[in-house]
């Protein structure tokens, strides 16, 4: 879950999958799949191919196959639904969110003025959407059907109601050879997060000079390389926190930092609390 690119998602027998989550700092990825986000309490902040989205209890955020997103620390506690569903569903009608621009706020409660609220659409992917939360947690006899049932009836919506924009070939082209580069950064990343990456070597997994790849990545996922790199390497130290006894200093070592002080720093920045806060409160 932590390369840049999701695969395998989700089964091929069972292409749907819910998360009910208090939302927090997570890094940038993409995936084929379509993802719903519904935000039940609080506010979420969600940033999307490149663009920041603030949510709101009710609001709906629709992420199409291939946007890159990422969320951000919370200052408020929340409780947000991501419904993800794969495309298989609609073998019988070919449709390709990657190919498509997808990616749309429903308004509940915030006032986006450059989102056009639409009340009735928002109305009915609502109700689809909590009786599909209601079906996956309770699990009753037939309850894939009736979850497919669900899907099926948000995909009408979407296909009637929701403009979906078909990309150019130029634009499809320009779109996949970006993901590739990323997906190919992100590899890099996962594999060598512990040792030093510099952006002299980064820049050449992307096959950019240093200039154009700092650019690149910034218009792109919407912060910068060493931030990203910061984040994922914050995201292995609360696993090793949350899954071993070994002291701070070697869970920092151990996740790619140097000096234990930048990591106690950064690591408070993100979570809002010290690594040893952080274990004792999930212990």
């Amino acid at each position: 879950m932590h390369v840049m690119h999701e695969k395998d998602l989700l089964e091929p027998s069972f292409p749907f999958r819910l998360f009910i989550i208090n939302a927090s700092q997570f890094p940038p990825h993409w995936h084929e799949e379509i993802e719903v986000v519904y935000v039940l309490e609080g506010e979420v902040r969600v940033v999307l191919n490149s663009r920041l989205y603030v949510l709101k209890k009710s609001d709906i955020l629709l992420i199409g196959g291939g946007d890159i997103h990422h969320f951000l620390t919370q200052q408020k506690n929340n409780k947000v639904a991501i419904i993800q569903f794969g495309l298989s569903i609609f073998e019988n009608f070919p449709i390709s969110s990657i190919d498509k621009r997808f990616t749309r706020l429903l308004a509940g409660n915030s006032t986006d003025g450059d989102v056009p609220v639409d009340v009735q659409v928002h109305r009915e992917l609502e109700q689809h959407i909590v009786a599909f939360i209601d079906e996956y947690t309770k699990k009753q006899q037939g309850y894939q059907l009736a979850l497919k049932a669900r899907v099926f009836d948000i995909g009408v919506i979407l296909l009637r109601k929701v403009p979906m924009e078909n990309y150019v070939l130029q634009e499809k082209v320009k779109r996949l050879n970006k993901l590739e580069r990323l997906e190919n950064v992100f590899a890099y990343v996962e594999k060598n997060y512990e040792v030093n990456v510099t952006l002299s070597e980064i820049s050449k997994v992307a096959n950019f000079s240093v200039y154009h790849f700092v650019r690149f990545f910034k218009d792109t996922v919407g912060m910068t390389f060493g931030q990203y790199l910061n984040d994922f390497r914050i995201k292995k130290a609360k696993v090793c926190l949350l899954t071993s006894s070994e002291p701070i200093t070697q869970v920092a070592f151990k996740t790619g930092f140097n000096s234990v002080t930048t990591f106690n720093r950064l690591f408070k920045e993100l979570q809002g609390c010290s690594p040893s806060e952080f274990r004792k409160s999930k212990n």
